[in-house]
């Protein structure tokens, strides 16, 4: 398949992210969670909800005020506090699991020492962590005090940049990120790309819906490809 638009003289992700914006405003930044915090608030997060994801987090959180508890504590005791996020029994295994690993690798239970490695090594050494490939790895080094340069793509940055011709059909979240982040202009800072994924993010949700998309309310109908379909 040949995509639509990444040329290099006349890029579009500037094009997409001027446009969402312009409609939306600039997003304001949030309160950013040390490393370890992010990691767990993200393999909650995977195939669920941002509101059930937020409350596990909270509940698990209040259980487990530390995370060292949470990596010596049993997988069925954690399944009972996560238990309204997607694929609950599996996450009670991997969070402990990626906790201790954390540990033994390291030294202490913290990712602070992340921030002295370059973007690519960094994720290679969350990726070997069980149960976080890169969109949690992303999301650990952008959405967390790192602050690091690298794109979160989730389900909606892959539905929009499959439908705009970014990225080639059906693409996984290694393909997504990668691919999107080859395009990423060279002076986009960690927060442009923080804003970024939340402007798609909301396009995703509200317009570029999977089902019945809203093109004609859409921003970027005349940059997209799949208009209409």
């Amino acid at each position: 398949m040949q995509l639509s638009f990444p040329l290099d003289d006349d890029p579009l992700l500037p094009k997409v992210r001027a446009r969402l914006r312009a409609g939306a405003g600039p997003c304001r930044d949030e309160p950013r969670r040390d490393p370890v915090s992010q990691l767990v608030r993200s393999m909650l997060g995977s195939k669920t909800r941002d509101e059930v994801s937020i409350r596990a987090f909270e509940q698990l959180h209040g259980r487990y005020p530390s995370w060292d508890a949470l990596r010596q504590a049993a997988p069925q005791r954690i399944e009972r506090a996560i238990w309204m996020v997607n694929h609950a029994a599996r996450k009670a295994e991997q969070l402990p699991q990626a906790l201790r690993m954390i540990v033994a690798r390291s030294g202490g239970l913290a990712l602070d020492f992340l921030a002295d490695l370059e973007e690519e090594a960094a994720m290679r050494w969350l990726g070997d962590l069980p149960g976080v490939g890169p969109k949690i790895a992303a999301s650990v080094l952008n959405f967390s005090t790192l602050r690091k340069r690298e794109l979160v793509v989730d389900t909606h940055l892959l539905r929009v940049g499959e439908r705009l011709g970014l990225l080639p059909a059906k693409p996984d979240y290694e393909a997504g990120h990668n691919g999107l982040m080859r395009l990423v202009p060279e002076g986009w800072t960690a927060d442009e790309l923080y804003e970024l994924h939340r402007l798609i993010k909301s396009l995703g949700q509200t317009v570029c819906t999977v089902r019945a998309p809203a093109c004609d309310r859409c921003p970027l109908q005349d940059l997209c490809p799949r208009r209409g379909c």
